[in-house]
C-alpha cells in the first residue's frame, strides 16, 4: 500500500458478476467485450509504444488465453511475459489494485466475510485507507460488464 501511495500509477479494472453468467465461454466473451472496447477507446495510447508489454503470471490458463487473444488480435506491438510476483513490484500493485477492487464491490453488496470486516476493522476504515487511494489512483471510471 506504501508503494502505490509513492508511485505515480493509474489503473483500469474490468469485471463481471459471475453470478449472471451461466458458464465459462460466457464469462470469456464477456470479459473479452470488455477489454476490447478498453483497448480500442485508448487505441492511440498503445500506439504510442514501440512495444506493449503484458506481464501475467500464468495463473489462470482462461485469462492467459484471453488476454493473448484479445491484446494480440487489436494491437500489432504486443510482447508477453511471464512474472513471478516476488520478483516485480510493479505486478504486486496491480495485485492488491484488483483485490480492493474486488473488496470494494463486496463492501457495496454487503458481502464481505468476517474475516474480511476483522482485519479492516470497521467499513470506513476500508473506505477511507485503502478504497479511496484506490479510486485516486483510477484514472479511468471502473465499468461493470452485466
Amino acid at each position: 500500500m506504501s508503494f502505490i501511495r509513492k508511485i505515480d500509477i493509474s489503473c483500469k479494472t474490468v469485471f463481471i458478476e459471475k453470478k449472471h453468467i451461466e458458464n465459462a465461454i460466457e464469462a470469456t466473451g464477456r470479459l473479452a467485450k470488455l477489454l476490447s472496447a478498453f483497448i480500442r477507446e485508448n487505441y492511440a495510447f498503445f500506439q504510442s509504444f514501440d512495444i506493449v508489454k503484458i506481464y501475467y503470471d500464468n495463473g489462470q490458463i482462461e485469462v492467459s488465453k484471453l488476454l493473448s487473444s484479445v491484446f494480440n488480435a487489436l494491437l500489432e506491438n504486443v510482447e508477453f511475459r511471464k512474472v513471478y510476483p516476488s520478483d516485480c513490484r510493479l505486478f504486486q500493485a496491480a495485485d492488491f489494485i484488483a483485490t480492493m477492487k474486488l473488496l470494494h464491490i463486496k463492501l457495496e453488496h454487503n458481502e464481505l466475510s468476517r474475516a474480511e470486516e476483522v482485519f479492516f476493522k470497521d467499513h470506513r476504515s476500508l473506505r477511507k485507507n485503502y478504497i479511496k487511494v484506490m479510486e485516486d489512483k483510477s484514472s479511468l471510471p471502473c465499468k461493470q460488464g452485466k
